[in-house]
């Protein structure tokens, strides 16, 4: 009896043991399934889950809807200035690509969130630098239909689509789009000069009758020009190469290839050569090349397994190439972005009450206009920071009252009253400022500038207390706080910088095809 209490009283301590990291597993446990057939419907509740989890650093929004009424979703990750863009399925039977751009997403996020390195990679310092943008389904009628055959269609379209087919219902070749236009072949980069063309709407192969026709390559390209990137990398299958150059010119090819023998010695991805592709055109990064003058890439991913898509089994392998691609990309994007972008801000020191405030920089001085980092600075004059992200506006409340302001506004609010700014509030590298006489005129503050250094200094306004109330304590005075963690709603009772009318935890994309409003509080609090 004695030996079966102690085997008993063993167990316990065991289970004991185990529960908080059983806890802490089911804390970090995965949203994004590699191993499971990636579909439209995944995406679409995987991104929301990861804006939810991650809501301080991803956002998203519809850039477009497909002929079918599918979402082609974007999805912002990082704070920075500069940009670069990955996209993934633009051919329907490539989907793993789009699980590699969300796993992407996930991976990176996670690093951020617990401020520890990716692959040597400082992941909050190249994603406070860089915003990566992803479209990660390009073609999800496309996708849709090759995973799920006839069943996801209007049945008054299935004949349609078995012709497209060459008269076949399994549709685990296809390529195109759900016209029967390939997305890859649509881009005006060489067009019409394509070959190997059918000139009927077909499972792959078909150009289409005119260069973008088709939504999802409108949506694209509208995209591309919205947010600017650096550089590109469109994701495909299969055959583990990496096309580079589309007719680059002489004085771009050096940066190019430097960029691209560094992607192969990732990646063991054999380099294209020039000479095949220089008759190919009507791909993304054809046109990326050829129309913005910048680096883009294709890397195909996998083994080719027949007329199909990869199997589940590759992607582990293709991942372990890939992982560190998006943020070794994202730190190219933004030297070449620094390089074109030199900038007249001068650093200087901030002071308060005599003490440094830290910053990188906390201050700086650009066209006779000093802004300041305003998260340090409000916090340590006692002011609680709520930030809205649809409106991409600041609240902060404090003893000296309330104070609203929005990035690239020169309209604020001081106690309900509105003032206009001298300048807006900007984003510098991941971080808002402020001018300073913003912050003065809020919280009656004291500024003195040196002459030589241009170091700020400011002083806090004199405190005035309350005569203590006979046999009742003194009112302490109130004590700096720090700022929620997470986006919170304005206080009560405060006025609001109207945002753009939404529905929470939707995204309802002009009906044109063009770019749609971002979730509200999915964008990043800036300055984190």
């Amino acid at each position: 009896m004695k030996k079966v209490g102690i085997a008993l009283m063993a167990f316990v301590l065991v289970l004991l043991t185990l529960a908080p990291a059983g806890r802490g597993r089911a804390a970090e446990a995965k949203i994004v399934d590699p191993s499971a057939v990636y579909t439209y419907g995944v995406l679409t509740r995987d991104i929301r889950e990861l804006a939810a989890k991650y809501p301080d650093i991803i956002e998203y929004k519809s850039i477009g809807k497909t002929l079918y009424g599918r979402e082609i979703w974007a999805v912002g990750l990082g704070t920075g200035s500069s940009t670069v863009f990955f996209n993934g399925s633009h051919h329907a039977r490539e989907w793993l690509t789009t699980t590699l751009n969300m796993t992407m997403i996930e991976q990176y996020a996670a690093a951020y969130a617990a401020n520890r390195k990716f692959e040597g990679y400082d992941v909050r310092d190249t994603l406070g630098k860089t915003k990566i943008w992803f479209v990660p389904m390009v073609n999800p009628d496309g996708v849709t239909l090759q995973q799920t055959g006839l069943q996801s269609f209007p049945t008054g379209v299935h004949q349609a689509l078995i012709r497209m087919n060459d008269g076949s219902r399994n549709f685990k070749r296809w390529k195109a789009n759900a016209q029967g236009v390939d997305p890859n072949r649509q881009y005006d980069a060489n067009w019409t000069e394509l070959v190997n063309n059918y000139y009927y709407p077909r499972w792959m192969g078909h150009k289409g009758t005119a260069p973008m026709t088709t939504r999802e390559n409108k949506a694209l390209v509208a995209f591309t020009h919205e947010i600017d990137p650096e550089i590109a990398v469109s994701y495909h299958s299969a055959g583990r190469i990496l096309y580079w150059n589309f007719r680059t010119p002489a004085a771009n090819y050096a940066r190019d290839k430097r960029l691209a023998d560094i992607f192969t010695r990732f990646t063991g991805y054999s380099q294209v050569s020039p000479s095949y592709n220089a008759n190919g055109g009507g791909g993304y990064t054809d046109w990326f090349i050829q129309k913005l003058g910048r680096p883009a890439f294709t890397p195909e991913i996998g083994i080719k397994n027949g007329e199909t898509n990869l199997p589940l089994s590759a992607f582990p392998e293709e991942w372990r190439r890939n992982k560190k691609i998006g943020l070794w990309i994202a730190q190219e994007g933004y030297a070449l972005w620094a390089a074109k972008n030199k900038s007249s801000v001068k650093p200087v020191s901030l002071f308060l009450d005599g003490k440094r405030i830290e910053g990188d920089p906390a201050a700086f001085n650009e066209g006779g206009t000093t802004y300041v980092s305003y998260k340090p600075l409000l916090t340590r004059l006692g002011y609680n920071l709520a930030w809205d992200g649809a409106a991409k506006s600041v609240t902060a409340t404090g003893q000296h009252g309330t104070i609203r302001f929005a990035l690239g506004r020169k309209q604020a609010e001081i106690d309900g009253k509105a003032v206009t700014l001298t300048a807006a509030p900007r984003l510098q590298e991941g971080t808002v400022y402020v001018p300073v006489r913003l912050i003065s005129q809020a919280a009656g503050t004291s500024i003195a500038a040196d002459k030589k250094t241009g170091a700020v200094s400011i002083k806090s306004p004199a405190r005035t207390t309350e005569p203590a109330v006979p046999g009742m304590p003194a009112r302490p005075d109130p004590q700096p706080s720090e700022p929620p963690a997470q986006p919170a709603d304005p206080p009560a009772g405060q006025p609001a910088i109207p945002a753009e009318p939404s529905v929470p935890g939707e995204v309802s994309p002009p009906a044109s095809g063009g770019t749609g409003d971002v979730v509200p509080g999915t964008v990043v609090l800036p300055g984190e």
